[in-house]
């Protein structure tokens, strides 16, 4: 699914495919009668991804400049960008992804991605760079990884990173436009990546269930955004699909999610769908909704929430809030958020205090309570 050159339909009508509990066994929803409200931050330049430092400063990358920018404590934005990463910025490429290390407060380190700018004789390449910040400023940018797009596609890059509760570091990764990728384990992109972060940079992670390989699940043709509950360790990735099947995914360890497999380009359920590892979707939607940012809710604004999984969609410019079972493994009930006539399209992400802070392409916003 092509999401940033995607044309928005006024009125979308989605087949959603999910395995609900019966209507009896469904309990109420606490969530249903929370008020909010909407407020606007500032204005943005294309931001892609958002992520909060220890001491509440709100970090956020714009996939056109090459620019990670920042927001102090105190809502105000410092002028100069933190760094500027040369990016070429096509399509869905450019300045994307965004974590700090689990050790930032002794060490500084910001991790992003981006796509690095390529030459006529040099593929271009979904790099994950680490740089060290301090007082506002970013400096000594390091390539940790790089996969070349040598299929030349603009799209379906992935490139979102996340740190688990055990500081491993988490990687997505598009298809890079060709379907088989996803089934290669030999291939980069088409997966999630796992990695131990070591003296010498970035490792397979042990454990990982493919020995020697940092894949940690297959078959996906453009995770563009994915989750680590900082709570249960539970992963949970938005997967873009064809003309159908976009997703919300469990991700598990070795499990193949379909893509470039058996049903090819079918539609969810049309295929024999009885291949190696295959794990269903939480939710397909069919028409596509293009589902960016996810999240669980952790967090003391809105206790009715905690626990829920909330994500954008690019389409639809919604905020979906989905009640999860006690072992978060199926979706008892799916409501959309009222935005007060604002969009989510890209990315969402907890503040220290509990609130919400979303995306869309001009501009960052808070939903608080009321």
């Amino acid at each position: 699914m092509t999401k940033f050159i995607l044309v928005i339909s006024l009125v979308w009508i989605a087949l959603i495919v999910v395995l609900p509990l019966t209507a009896q066994e469904t309990p109420a929803d606490p969530g249903a009668d929370v008020t909010y409200q909407v407020s606007k931050i500032t204005p943005a330049n294309f931001p892609v991804a958002l992520a909060y430092a220890p001491d509440g400063r709100l970090f956020y990358t714009e996939k056109i400049t090459g620019n990670v920018r920042l927001i102090r404590a105190d809502s105000s934005s410092q002028i100069e960008p933190v760094i500027n990463l040369p990016s070429d910025s096509l399509v869905e490429r450019g300045l994307l992804g965004i974590a700090f290390d689990p050790d930032y407060a002794e060490n500084g380190f910001i991790w992003v991605v981006h796509t690095e700018p390529g030459t006529v004789t040099d593929y271009p390449a979904n790099e994950v760079v680490r740089f060290t910040e301090q007082d506002g400023v970013g400096s000594d940018p390091q390539v940790m990884f790089s996969a070349s797009i040598t299929t030349g596609e603009l799209k379906h890059n992935g490139g979102n990173l996340h740190f688990d509760n055990e500081g491993r570091l988490y990687l997505s990764l598009g298809d890079f436009g060709l379907a088989s990728n996803a089934q290669n384990l030999d291939a980069l992109p088409g997966k999630i990546h796992r990695f131990e972060v070591t003296p010498d940079g970035l490792q397979p992670a042990a454990g990982n269930p493919f020995p020697g390989s940092s894949v940690y699940a297959y078959g996906l043709r453009n995770t563009f955004d994915f989750t680590v509950d900082s709570v249960t360790g539970a992963v949970f990735g938005s997967e873009n699909g064809f003309h159908c099947d976009d997703e919300i995914n469990r991700i598990l360890p070795g499990k193949n999610y379909g893509w470039g497999a058996a049903y090819g380009e079918q539609c969810f359920g049309q295929g024999p769908l009885d291949f190696p590892d295959y794990q269903p979707p939480m939710i397909s939607y069919t028409p596509t909704v293009a589902p960016t940012g996810i999240i669980v809710y952790h967090g003391a604004a809105f206790p009715e929430w905690e626990g829920n999984l909330l994500f954008c969609q690019w389409n639809t410019g919604l905020i979906q809030r989905a009640v999860l079972n006690d072992d978060q493994t199926q979706i008892l009930s799916i409501t959309p958020l009222d935005l007060q006539g604002v969009t989510c399209r890209i990315d969402l992400t907890i503040a220290p205090d509990g609130t919400l802070v979303f995306l869309e392409p001009g501009g960052i916003y808070r939903i608080t309570p009321s």
